[in-house]
């Protein structure tokens, strides 16, 4: 097990300045603001691989060929990802983007949506550099947004990419990295859809006979009749509450061989496209633009990995209700000093699904139909595994505890014309890994929570309009401490946010004709041994940006 955290990994790594370039947004402006911070990076000049120069999306890939900077040999003390994205002013749904090299994923995101008056444009930085081995060496790669424009959705999508590689040296070394990394997604690159909860995205690896350390990152983005998984209800009830079906749990199963491996709850995302594309304007969702990954601890399976076969490694999303995009990377380590490392799993208390209890009290009474839909699901395991390996036998323990609750209230009259679903999400998610034996035994614990407030109220209006009134608290905080042989190692908190309200206006066909009262909010908060203390505030009105501030802290 390594014990530099992958989320601290991120975020940054000792002696490394926390970048904040200028802002690409203004007081007064209505152009795209990225709260989340860019990664930590050397005080260095970094050398720049392009990727992609102004490549003009429609349904196709903007392929390229990636050749290591020849100026700037590895081992680097970090490698960073560095997109752009720009829309014309028009009309264009938000987009799906990913970036790939060598078929794995280093960026999977969506973007902003325009107007008419408005072509926004961003930019943002990813921490690659846990993928050094894959760049260590020349690989083909594409990227992807994939956009359609018409006489109505006229807006074209622009993009550049570009890989800065900052060299190791003294006062920056080389982290430890994977030795290998395995593409999870279509051959080649590409991420696979999942349409149903039998449905796999599967990779049969064969990897070297002395696997030391291994975890799984996962991208699980919701799309289609999924988009919006965290208000749907069970097919029982959805054409009564007017709701999508399916029911509130969405989750990642990892199998290894067909035997249950992991866990990886899912983030409630929502695009900018979202319920209301108001709400989103300036201020984009947590994560929106950027997503990051679960990390799914596979270590105890290093024993077993080694043996020299094939293993089929498997994610699919329990609750799956058409669909959801997968894609992620298996992240190795090997024991240099062995050529074959033995061991087995001893103990794994995976259920391979989980089991929700949901409860409903819906009544219907002189035309007014009201109550609760409650979902409450627990899926806590624990796998343990050892590895005689050139430092000895080393025992790795996960120990994984995720809770999901989704309390949604509905009141729909038919009487006066309005509807009322009020929904209370929270996912919380604590990761344990013990590691006994070997040269570095220690633990890391982490824990991530997932809080959604969402309300949705929709009422006649003047006219022969009607409106729809939302308001958004959605949240991702994680924490992580690390000890090694006893001793306090690192530790780190992380806090994004953001809140939104505004009410739409359609008329009688169901076109949007205006809107009032937009506000929001996006703050971000990291804190820790590693990493700077950093804030960073935004709020908007009316689309607008009113309020923006950063700095660091204590």
């Amino acid at each position: 097990m390594r014990f530099r955290s992958a989320l601290l990994g991120a975020l940054s790594t000792p002696a490394l300045l926390a970048a904040t370039p200028a802002l690409a947004q203004k007081i007064g402006s209505p152009n795209t603001v990225v709260v989340e911070p860019p990664p930590g990076a050397p005080k260095e000049t970094p050398c720049t691989v392009p990727l992609v120069s102004g490549a003009v999306f429609g349904a196709d890939n903007a392929n390229f060929n990636y050749t290591p900077p020849a100026s700037c040999p590895g081992p680097w003390a970090k490698v960073i990802l560095h997109v752009q994205v720009s829309l014309d002013a028009g009309i264009q749904y938000d987009r799906t983007g990913t970036l790939w090299v060598g078929g794995a994923p280093l960026w999977f995101g969506t973007t902003s949506e325009p107007s008419p008056n408005v072509g926004p444009h961003w930019n943002f930085y990813r921490d690659v550099t846990d993928f050094t081995a894959l760049l260590a060496t020349p690989q083909s790669g594409f990227e992807i947004i994939a956009n359609y424009t018409n006489s109505q959705d006229t807006s074209v999508i622009t993009s550049s990419a570009a890989l800065l590689f900052y060299p190791a040296n003294a006062t920056y070394p080389a982290p430890t990295t994977p030795d290998l990394v395995v593409p999870m997604a279509a051959q080649g690159g590409g991420t696979v859809g999942l349409d149903s909860p039998t449905d796999m995205l599967t990779i049969t690896p064969t990897l070297p006979t002395n696997v030391a350390s291994a975890r799984l990152d996962l991208y699980l983005q919701g799309q289609g009749g999924d988009e919006f998984w965290y208000t749907c209800v069970p097919n029982s009830l959805s054409s009564e509450l007017e709701s999508c079906g399916g029911g509130a749990l969405r989750e990642g199963e990892v199998t290894v061989d067909g035997t249950p491996a992991g866990v990886a709850p899912i983030y409630p995302w929502i695009f900018t496209g979202g319920i209301d594309p108001y709400l989103w304007a300036p201020i984009p969702g947590v994560q929106t633009l950027n997503f990051d990954p679960f990390h799914v601890e596979l270590t105890p399976f290093a024993g077993l990995l080694s043996n020299g076969a094939a293993h089929n490694i498997s994610v699919s999303v329990y609750g799956d209700n058409n669909s959801f995009s997968a894609a992620g990377a298996l992240f190795v380590y090997l024991d240099h000093n062995a050529t074959t490392v033995t061991g087995e799993v001893t103990r794994n208390t995976l259920a391979a699904a989980p089991n929700p209890k949901i409860t409903s009290n819906i009544t219907t009474v002189n035309g007014v139909t009201s109550g609760p839909v409650k979902t409450a699901s627990v899926h806590n395991y624990t796998i343990t595994g050892y590895a005689v390996t050139s430092a000895g036998r080393v025992t790795t323990t996960v120990q994984q505890a995720t809770s999901f609750t989704n309390d949604q209230d509905f009141r729909i009259n038919n009487n006066t014309g309005t509807y009322l679903q009020a929904i209370k999400q929270a996912t919380t998610t604590s990761v344990n890994v013990t590691t006994t034996g070997g040269a570095t035994p220690g633990t890391s614990a982490t824990t991530y929570n997932y809080p959604l407030n969402l309300s949705i109220g929709i009422a006649p209006a003047k006219g022969g309009n009607f409106s729809q009134t939302t308001n958004v608290n959605q949240q991702l905080l994680a924490s992580n401490t690390t000890e090694v042989a006893g001793l306090p190692n690192s530790q780190f908190d992380i806090s994004d946010a953001r809140t939104a309200t505004d009410t739409l206006v359609f008329n009688g066909s169901g076109y949007i004709v205006g809107n009032y009262g937009m506000a929001s909010t996006g703050t971000y908060l990291q804190s820790g041994t590693a990493i700077p203390c950093l804030s960073r505030q935004f709020a908007a009105t009316n689309s607008i940006l009113t309020a923006a501030q950063i700095k660091f802290c204590k």
